[in-house]
């Protein structure tokens, strides 16, 4: 009988699927905000392309958006600090992401309220 020769096998990767649900989580809300971020932009832009900003209301709104746009600003920073931190080794940084996620379904929703009671004020149905 022929010996047979037994061929090395290739290394299996193991997969952290705790790390993948993470990073999809991440990502998702990193698109999320993203979006969110484009939105209060395009708002804040038909604010100063109106002159509205100028009115009182106006710079209410304005100051609103504003306010929230940074925040969320900094959430989205948080998020590319923590892409670029790789194996998630600084445990500040993924103490600060837990809080964020905490706050960030409040954070969207309160940001599509300005943006959508700006474009109300855009359309005149604010102004009153």
């Amino acid at each position: 009988m022929a010996k047979q020769v037994q061929r090395p096998r290739a290394a299996s990767p193991v997969v952290n699927l705790a790390e993948v649900r993470h990073e999809r989580r991440r990502d998702t809300a990193e698109r999320r905000v993203r979006a969110v971020l484009d939105e209060n932009r395009a708002a804040l832009g038909r604010l100063f392309s109106s002159g509205l900003i100028f009115t009182q209301q106006g710079s209410r709104a304005g100051r609103e958006l504003l306010s929230t746009h940074q925040s969320l600003l900094r959430v989205a920073d948080l998020f590319a600090r923590l892409r670029e931190d790789g194996r998630g080794g600084d445990g500040t940084l993924k103490l600060r992401a837990e809080e964020a996620f905490v706050q960030l379904d409040d954070q969207l929703r309160r940001s599509s309220e300005l943006t959508a009671r700006a474009g109300d004020f855009l359309s005149g149905r604010g102004r009153e």
